[in-house]
């Protein structure tokens, strides 16, 4: 992992969420994030806002994972200013069976999060799934498409 930190929390608290989405523990991936999380998604409805609302959006979607799956990343960077942190990476779910749409699909996500009681919380999250816009096709490797940006920091 490419960090600007080493905030020993921040980090804790990504690898707990991370673990916590493979396990499928809903209700430990709920305690990363604040009451008024902000979830832009790559399907409709496209903005989610509110725990409550956050936490129906895993239960409806955590059902169509592969039994067993893992994620895939790379390109992390994690950018600390006081109590606001941002994190930014590429990823993909691994475990689709051949031939299933998100098998080798790659998405982008960003999640911003705010220091509160001297815990981190996910205040906002974004993925995106790029797309070319001269064809309107989605981009689902990036390795096609190199990052235009510095990732040595």
């Amino acid at each position: 992992m490419t960090t600007g930190t080493t905030d020993p929390q921040l980090l804790a608290a990504i690898a707990d969420w991370t673990a916590a989405f493979r396990a499928r523990d809903i209700d430990r991936m709920m305690s990363h994030y604040g009451d008024d999380i902000v979830f832009f998604d790559v399907k409709p409805p496209f903005q989610t806002c509110g725990k409550a609302a956050m936490r129906r959006i895993w239960e409806n979607c955590l059902p169509f994972f592969p039994e067993r799956f893992d994620i895939e990343h790379r390109d992390d960077r994690i950018l600390v200013d006081g109590d606001l942190a941002v994190a930014h990476r590429l990823f993909s779910i691994v475990g689709w069976p051949e031939g299933h749409p998100g098998a080798g699909m790659w998405m982008r996500a960003t999640i911003v999060f705010r220091r509160r009681d001297g815990r981190w919380i996910d205040v906002h999250e974004h993925v995106s799934v790029p797309f070319d816009p001269m064809t309107g096709m989605v981009v689902t490797d990036p390795g096609a498409h190199p990052p235009r940006c510095d990732q040595a920091g």
